[in-house]
This record gives C-alpha cells, structure tokens and sequence, in this order.
C-alpha cells in the first residue's frame, strides 16, 4: 500500500494514500450532491414563482386606475327643437324654464324605453377593422365608457325628447302611448389604419298600448377626429345625435294624443255627496 507522508512538526506521519482519495472523493460527491440539492430547490422555487406570476397574471384585469373612462358629453338639444325656442323666446321673452315647460305641454307625454344586446350593454368600446381584417367587434384595452352605451344612449335620448313633450319611465302607471328603442351598432369603424368613423343604428317602435303603430330602422355615422378611443368616442357622439335628431322628426305627428282623463266612479259619488250636503248641484260628467 502506497504511503503519503506528512509532517506535523517535527513528527513525520504516514497516512495511506487510497484513504486520502477516498476521504476527498466522499468529499466531492458530498459537495456535489449538496450543489445539486440546492440547485434543485432553487430551480423548484423559481418554477413556483413563475406560475404563480402567470396565474396571477392572466386572473387580474387592468387596474381601474390606468383606464381612461369616456361618455357621450353634456345633453345638447334637437335642432328643431332648438329652432322653435328660439322662436318662442323671441316673441315672448320668459325664462328658459317657462319655455321648455310649454314646449312641453304642447305634446303628449311619452313612455320610453331603450334596449340594447348583451355585447352593448356593457362599458367596452368597440371598434371594426376594415373588411379585409375580418368583421369582427373588437374592443379597446384601456379605455372604456362611463356606463354602458345602452344607458348613455337612453339617457341623452330622454334629455332630448323632454325639451317638447313629458317623457315618463315605463312602469309609469299614466296611460300614454310607448317608444321602444333597440340599439343595433354603437362602434368606431376603421376604413384605414389611419381614417375611422362612428355609426350608431337603432330600431324604434311606437306602441299604444297594445297597439303596434310604427316601426323604422334608423342609422347615422361622423367622422373620427383621430384613430383612437377618443376620437371614436366622440364621433360616435354626433352619430348619436344625429339619430336622435332622425327619431324625433320621425315621431312627429304619429304619436297619439293622450286621452283627458276622467274622474273615478268613487270620485263621482264623493263629490255627489258633498255637494247635496252643501245644498248646491253637482256638475253632470260627460260619459
């Protein structure tokens, strides 16, 4: 057996040369199987980390604060109605309050209700590349309406109407004729990649009670400023005025005049009695 010698001090020591390879193999193969389980743990930890990135990733949406939120801006009036206000104003001049209030008299009230698909009556902005692209609705990633354009449209659609007549919710319990709108398109289309436009169709039916009395299809566009959100939001803006300007020349003249009301059998008997009380005659209704 081959010796190795080694001197502590001023002793001389043998020790066997196979030992010492031994004793520095062990030694390695320690360090390396140690290396390897660190490694390993490492390479696990960051497997785990990049998982749970990715699902938490893919499960977060786009923080609300990044997004930028658009509506249809403030209520503008018809140009007809604007035009026969004027010309109220200037024959008599009131408050704008008293004019609006007998505008409003002068029509009969009107019960309105706009619907709208599942994919509108949510706040996405959606925009339609050109043909060629694919005819797809396709919505931005970090803009999106203030409410849906559902309840945009309704809303602007209302403030419109009620400059000449009154115009009631539908679980109003007054007996007046209904106006049905269905919003059909409400999106930015891309011509280009740098020309767009906003249109904005709707379907409107006017009922009387039961009674269907019209149906029209109506359809505006404007163009975009800019190829964007902003400019497809406020194109579609002026799509939907001009739609509504559309409607409200449309109704004119088919909406039917609201019943007078009449008083109630129990009202008729209770003035019947106070007037025999007070000795004074009780107007005869007309039937």
């Amino acid at each position: 057996m081959m010796r190795d010698t080694v001197m502590q001090g001023d002793i001389e020591m043998t020790e066997p040369t196979g030992a010492n390879h031994a004793s520095q193999a062990s030694a390695a193969t320690h360090l390396r199987r140690g290396g390897t389980r660190r490694l390993g743990t490492l390479s696990a930890w960051l497997l785990c980390a990049g998982m749970v990135a990715l699902v938490s990733g893919c499960a977060t949406s786009t923080p609300s604060g990044s997004l930028t939120r658009f509506d249809l801006g403030p209520p503008t009036l018809p140009a007809a109605a604007s035009a026969a206000n004027a010309v109220s104003a200037a024959n008599a001049p009131a408050p704008a309050s008293d004019v609006t209030a007998a505008g409003a008299a002068r029509m009969s009230p009107l019960k309105v209700v706009v619907n709208a698909p599942s994919w509108l009556d949510a706040d996405m902005i959606y925009y339609r590349l050109p043909p060629s692209e694919g005819d797809q609705a396709r919505a931005y990633a970090n803009s999106r309406w203030l409410a849906s354009p559902a309840r945009l449209f309704g809303d602007r659609l209302r403030a419109a109407l009620s400059v000449d007549r009154p115009v009631l919710a539908a679980g109003d319990p007054t007996a007046a004729p209904s106006l049905r709108v269905e919003l059909e398109e409400f999106a930015q289309y891309f011509d280009t990649t740098s020309s767009s436009h906003g249109v904005v169709q709707v379907r409107a039916t006017l009922f009387d009670g039961p009674k269907l009395l019209a149906q029209t299809t109506l359809r505006a566009q404007a163009p975009a400023a800019s190829a964007d959100a902003a400019g497809g939001t406020r194109a579609l803006a002026v799509a939907s005025d001009a739609v509504q300007t559309q409607l409200i020349q449309w109704l004119a003249g088919r909406v039917p005049a609201s019943s007078s009301p009449t008083r109630a059998p129990a009202q008729s008997r209770a003035l019947s009695a106070a007037s025999s009380a007070s000795g004074v005659s009780a107007p005869v209704l007309a039937r």
